[in-house]
């Protein structure tokens, strides 16, 4: 799904296995940061994959770049912040 900011999301931050990080949350999911794109085209081309094993993917326009978030499984999650 692309979405066309953030200021339709909730912005938290949650403890994961790999340490505290920025997330949000989009229809009852939580999201983490994956990777950044200077194109719409190369941010679609770039997760392709994940969406094609059925990974929940928002990507989101920032400045001059689109990042794509990733959904987060609840057990990756160590208590939220």
């Amino acid at each position: 799904m692309i979405l066309n900011s953030l200021n339709q999301v909730r912005s938290i931050m949650i403890n994961t296995i790999a340490g505290t990080e920025k997330a949000i949350m989009y229809l009852g999911k939580i999201f983490v940061i994956d990777k950044a794109y200077n194109s719409l085209t190369d941010a679609i081309a770039g997760c392709r994959r994940d969406l094609d094993l059925g990974m929940a993917i928002l990507i989101v326009p920032d400045a001059n770049k689109y990042c794509v978030w990733v959904v987060i499984p609840n057990e990756l999650i160590v208590n939220p912040c």
